[in-house]
């Protein structure tokens, strides 16, 4: 009994629900019938009515565009697809871009009476109220395609704004619909039925992700819109129900019987004939699913230039006021953004890291990363490294960027070894010297008591005492150098001594100065380089600096001396021609034209008899550049240019930081296994070397190698260089070597 009071109660609580919801729906109904359906006179009549003028009252137009659109990033060509950043998978098409079956398929399952009706249908309210008021076939809404548009409009309205969506599911309350109805007959007022057709079907959504019929014909079969079946155009118009409960990827059972009701609507509606319902009906769904990934994940190719150009975006207020709204035109803003990245070069530096240490085969957690700009525009021409790109967890899975500052999505550089030294370089030339002009390399340590000139410390003056007090000594990484010898000798050959008896003679500050102006800085904190501090001058101080910041500071050489920041963008418009500013070429005079002549004079020597004479590229007088290798082999460097490009090549450890390349394999060579000389050691031209040749030699060609320039003859003028050692002594004499360490 007591079961069967509660079916009564029950089935009580059910009927009078169906009544209130009848009376509900039928003074709706009413309202729209009087105040919409009827002549504008007929409503007028009625204006002393509340709900009447209350109704009046509502806005008749919006803002209807434009949608929510992909945006796309290209590689420099402006053809080449790197990725598409979406939140909504759109491909908006023009409605005779649409096949007829799928006007016809969406008409008669949604509203058949489009073409008749001024934006709500009466008979659909009434068909919609005696099916709900029996309970007949589930609950049935009366909403007309063009309804259905402004809803769509609406929500893509709010969500593009950052506002919580207000007409979805139970957030629309009767105050939503009638102003959903009264902006539907407004627009039937300002648009024809063939435009409201074309928006609905390129806003609607068709399967989890995919928005309009265009994304979702392509998701699902391959084919653009224009070539959809009867059965396949039914499928897609099935799902506008329930995107996910339809879905034939995951529910094809469902999906095929919810496409039997379409194409059966068809043919009562006249759209089709009875033999083409048969064979559509039969019809396998014959799905050929073509994902379409989103954001850097999808860049195969430079998914790291990818990130950095997102955060680029993200960072701009150009593309809204916060990371948020940034985020949000990004996605939905449909943005044509048109790269730097050359996509030649960008597969060349692929194929040089993954050579280096392939991506496939890396247990020991390898990195080897390459970064490319162009000296007169600071254009990136390429950015890669032997990751990828995921948040997973396991070997050579990381979203981190070697290339790249941390506020630029970047690990925030390594130390850079040599490659710091031509700063001293600089710094000598700066102060007039020559570089012919003899040093002292023979002196290996320097007392307690000396001044190292330091204008920025107060007292102008540091002093350093050593680990025991009696003064600062230091090594050089390979043997026969401690000698005197001139200061391009010295530097091209990587000599620890020859860089210290220079700088013995500067001021250390102005050499942390003319850094600065070159764009050096701690990729992690974006502090300059605190030069004062001796190690600093070798690369082995505590300042992590980037692959990026270092091709641009050796690409100022390259530029006679002027300075380009690196930039990512060509060009960025939406699909409503909008054009947003991107940075023009941004240069400007860091160093004199004479010291960048003579660092370069000193340089392209490296190459040919130098600590890199291994790794040249055939340009003896067009390339330059220096080797860096830190501590027993930790990090090393290759950062080397023409006039056309300038190159950070890295290979070192991106986790375990102090731990020696030496003993390692890498690329399936284990240098330095045998032996404890030095000299065989893992130095810049082992890995980061051969990895900048193969780059540069397949790519610089593309760019200006013409001849450098010769710097004024008192920059050059002196004894000469000194003899060199048996070929080959100076390719391991880079390291960054402690002071206080015996290396």
């Amino acid at each position: 009994m007591a079961s069967s009071n509660s079916s009564a109660d029950s089935s009580g609580s059910s009927t009078l629900g169906r009544v209130v919801a009848f009376i509900a729906t039928s003074l709706l109904a009413g309202l729209v019938v009087t105040g919409l359906v009827f002549p504008p006179a007929a409503a007028m009549g009625m204006a002393a009515n509340g709900s009447i003028g209350w109704f009046k009252d509502l806005p008749t137009d919006f803002e209807d565009g434009p949608l929510s659109e992909s945006s796309t990033v290209y590689a420099r060509d402006g053809k080449t697809v790197l990725t598409k950043f979406y939140s909504e998978n759109r491909t908006p098409v023009s409605l005779d871009e649409i096949s007829p079956n799928m006007k016809d398929a969406i008409l008669s399952i949604e509203d058949r009476d489009f073409y008749n009706h001024g934006g709500v249908s009466v008979g659909g309210i009434a068909r919609a109220i005696g099916n709900n008021l029996i309970g007949a076939g589930g609950r049935q809404g009366a909403s007309t395609i063009t309804q259905q548009y402004v809803n769509n409009l609406i929500i893509d309205q709010d969500v593009r704004a950052g506002r919580d969506p207000s007409t979805l599911g139970a957030n629309k309350g009767y105050a939503d619909k009638l102003r959903e109805v009264k902006l539907s007959m407004s627009m039937e007022q300002e648009k024809s039925k063939d435009e409201i057709l074309e928006g609905y079907l390129n806003i609607a959504l068709f399967g989890p992700r995919n928005y309009g019929v265009e994304a979702a014909s392509q998701f699902y079969w391959g084919i653009p819109a224009s070539d959809l079946s009867v059965a396949q155009a039914a499928t897609l118009a099935g799902l506008v129900q329930s995107p996910t409960y339809y879905d034939p990827a995951t529910n094809p059972e469902k999906s095929v019987e919810r496409r039997n009701v379409v194409l059966y609507t068809m043919l009562d509606e006249g759209k089709i004939t009875q033999k083409e319902y048969d064979e559509a009906k039969a019809e396998p769904l014959d799905l050929d699913l073509h994902p379409t990934q989103a954001g850097c994940t999808a860049a195969e190719d430079a998914p790291y230039f990818c990130d950095y150009v997102e955060n680029q975006i993200l960072a701009s207020d150009e593309f809204g006021a916060n990371p948020e709204e940034r985020l949000n035109t990004l996605e939905r803003g449909g943005l044509d953004i048109v790269t730097t990245l050359d996509m030649d070069a960008q597969k060349e530096a692929n194929k040089a890291v993954n050579e280096t240490q392939p991506r496939d085969d890396n247990e020991e957690n390898i990195g080897s990363s390459m970064v490319s700009v162009e000296p007169g525009t600071g254009n990136i021409v390429a950015m890669a490294q032997n990751t990828y790109y995921t948040a997973e967890q396991g070997a050579s899975k990381t979203t981190y960027n070697f290339n790249t500052d941390t506020w630029d999505g970047g690990t925030g550089g390594y130390q850079v070894g040599s490659t710091f030294k031509p700063m001293t370089l600089l710094g000598w030339v700066d102060a007039g010297h020559s570089v012919k002009e003899q040093v002292d390399a023979d002196k290996m340590s320097y007392p307690a008591d000396f001044p190292w000139k330091a204008s920025c410390v107060d007292g102008g003056a540091i002093f350093e005492p050593g680990n025991d007090g009696t003064g600062f000594s230091f090594e050089n990484a390979s043997r026969g150098f401690n000698r005197k010898m001139s200061a391009d000798y010295g530097m091209y050959n990587s000599v620890n001594s020859a860089t210290y008896a220079m700088a013995s003679e500067l001021d250390l500050c102005r050499i942390g100065e003319l850094a600065e102006d070159l764009g050096i800085h701690n990729g992690q904190t974006g502090e300059p380089v605190n030069t004062a501090q001796l190690s600093a001058l070798l690369g082995g101080s505590d300042d992590n600096i980037s692959p990026m910041t270092m091709a641009t500071a050796y690409a100022t050489f390259a530029n006679d001396g002027v300075r380009c920041d690196a930039r990512a963008f060509l060009s960025i418009k939406d699909s409503r021609g909008k054009e947003y500013d991107v940075p023009e070429p941004n240069c400007e005079r860091a160093i004199s034209e004479d010291d960048a002549r003579a660092v370069n004079y000193v340089l392209k020597e490296v190459l040919v008899r130098g600590s890199g004479y291994k790794i040249g590229i055939d340009l003896p007088n067009a390339s330059a550049g220096k080797t860096g290798t830190t501590d027993n082999s930790t990090q090393t460097w290759v950062v080397g240019y023409t006039k056309g490009l300038s190159t950070a090549s890295w290979v070192g450890n991106y986790l375990e930081g102090s731990r020696s390349l030496n003993d390692v394999s890498i690329g399936g060579d284990t240098p330095a296994s045998q032996t404890s000389d030095p000299d065989d050691w893992v130095d810049g031209s082992t890995y980061a070397g051969g990895q900048w040749q193969r780059f540069m030699q397949a790519t610089a060609p593309d760019y200006d190698t013409s001849t450098f320039p010769d710097p004024p003859s008192n920059l050059t003028a002196g004894s000469g260089s000194s003899p060199a050692p048996a070929a080959g002594a100076g390719a391991a004499a880079d390291s960054a070597v402690d002071p206080d360490t015996d290396n």
